[in-house]
């Protein structure tokens, strides 16, 4: 009988052994990249039952990057796409989304904008920032890609495009926040809502039931995405300089029960409409669950600001963010939605289109005389839009400067949206440039697929391509599974025809 053991027991630890073999590939074979150590036992339950893998990324910070100036489009972060009016009259010059749409009209605003869809972010762009630790992306959305009037100029059609980058996002293993930019009549007269000028949003009932109705159909995405989807903002940057805050939050108030009938576990998220911290209780409810205070931390757009010194701009980190740290996160968490590594304003458009900058003295209506720390001013060098021109001492600073806005922001908050993930000539508002060039740091990879049929899983050794990748990846998870499958049979098989001849 010790011998029957004996070879049972060897029998039984040969099956393991072959198990193992084929759910864990050994180092000299393809595995998923995503795949931490850590997380190894996790993955080979997952692999066996098909349940999805949380992993450890809720404990994780949110370490994400705006798709800004995609579904709404941004002069300074895409100036090409205006540079082509400025042969125009002054005031024939298209400043925004709005008047971008109306110069072109439907047809020509159309295919130019279905090309930068198309284009300007790819799943290059999000798997390279996966690569450095981003776990989060943030995608602002104009009401108008779901809320459309005929006597409107904009276009529509961005929500395919939306939706690839969702799925891409899902294989990648990126978390998403789908956020409303922009609102009907301009929740804050920037051209970062679509429309220049003199804002209208809360003057017109009708304004407000549109902006309802285009984040029922946002949400009606985090529904149907809902294991990419984890944030709804339900509207970015409504002015308290032209609202009444109680008006604000009866809006946001109605926006909560709006989204909690569609979908009641999304994190649901608010911006602090340029409230002071100890204010923010004024926009919250308490009845409210699951909810995030979205807060906007820049040091450029302020006379003084750009006048200070390399080290009071650090300094200015923690003293900004004082507030933030004492405010009652209990009921509500904050998330830094937007920042850049950028202290002052030479970049092209930052201030909007044709209206020059403070570091030069050229901003219409703000600065007639140049505010920087220096003797002289001037939007070169260092304060240009060529990287290559930076000197070593400016990089520094710009990593220091980072350094000390992450040093909050990752760990003391619930984490943060860095704006933007590329540009077009903007160096410190580019996510991705600044991680090539060294100003930004890299985080370990948390950003992990779901490994389930549903989702594809990126192996190192897959064709280039993305869509060969997903294909490679999708292949070579069904061959280990059925694999897996096999050895469980003949196992069996193997393991209940031993028992009953040992048992004789």
């Amino acid at each position: 009988m010790k011998s029957q053991a004996l070879v049972g027991s060897a029998i039984s630890t040969l099956f393991l052994a072959l198990v193992a073999a084929h759910v864990a590939p050994s180092s000299s074979e393809a595995k998923p990249t995503i795949v931490s150590t850590a997380a190894a036992t996790e993955t080979l339950s997952v692999q066996s039952s098909d349940v999805e893998l949380e992993s450890t990324l809720d404990t994780t910070p949110i370490r994400g990057a705006n798709i800004g100036g995609v579904f709404l489009i941004e002069p300074f972060i895409k100036p090409s796409l205006f540079d082509q009016f400025l042969s125009r009259n002054k005031e024939d010059i298209p400043v925004d989304e709005w008047t971008f749409s109306a110069a072109l009209g439907k047809a020509e605003a159309k295919r130019q904008l279905e090309e930068h869809w198309n284009t300007f972010v790819t799943r290059d762009h999000l798997e390279s920032m996966a690569d450095s630790g981003i776990n989060w992306i943030r995608i602002p959305i104009g009401y108008w890609a779901f809320n459309l009037t005929a006597d409107e100029p904009y276009v529509d059609g961005q929500v395919p495009y939306i939706e690839r980058v969702l799925e891409w996002s899902r294989d990648i293993g990126l978390k998403v926040e789908l956020d409303l930019h922009g609102a009907p009549g301009s929740q804050n007269g920037y051209d970062n809502s679509g429309r220049r000028g003199v804002p209208e949003w809360l003057h017109s009932r009708t304004n407000v039931d549109r902006t309802l109705d285009a984040l029922a159909k946002m949400t009606q995405i985090a529904v149907d995405w809902s294991d990419v989807v984890y944030g709804i903002q339900i509207l970015n940057e409504p002015s308290r300089w032209k609202w009444e805050v109680k008006d604000i939050f009866a809006f946001y108030n109605e926006a909560y029960d709006l989204v909690r009938s569609i979908a009641p576990d999304v994190l649901f998220m608010i911006h602090d409409t340029f409230l002071s911290p100890k204010d923010w209780s004024t926009l919250v409810a308490p009845r409210w669950t699951q909810a995030l205070m979205d807060t906007h931390i820049y040091q450029m757009f302020d006379n003084y600001m750009v006048t200070i010194n390399e080290t009071a701009h650090i300094e200015m980190v923690a003293k900004m963010a004082e507030d933030v740290m004492k405010f009652d996160k209990t009921s509500i968490g904050v998330v830094v939605g937007e920042f850049s590594a950028a202290t002052h304003d030479c970049t092209k458009y930052i201030n909007g289109l044709g209206r020059g900058s403070r570091w030069e003295g050229t901003l219409e209506g703000i600065a007639d005389h140049p505010l920087c720390p220096f003797a002289t001013c001037s939007c070169t060098g260092d304060y240009g839009s060529n990287p290559a021109e930076f000197s070593a001492h400016y990089k520094r600073f710009l990593r220091n400067y980072v350094d000390a806005q992450l040093a909050v922001y990752d760990q003391e908050l619930a984490g943060w949206f860095f704006w933007n993930f590329r540009t077009e000539g903007a160096p410190e508002w580019d996510y991705i440039l600044g991680v090539e060039q060294g100003w930004i740091p890299s985080f370990p990879r948390t950003a992990m697929p779901k490994l389930n049929e549903s989702s594809a899983i990126v192996f190192d050794d897959a064709p280039t391509s993305h869509e060969a990748k997903s294909e490679a990846g999708q292949g070579k998870y069904q061959l280990a599974k059925s694999m897996y499958g096999i050895v469980v049979t003949l196992g069996i098989v193997v393991a209940t025809t031993c028992y009953f001849l040992f048992s004789l």
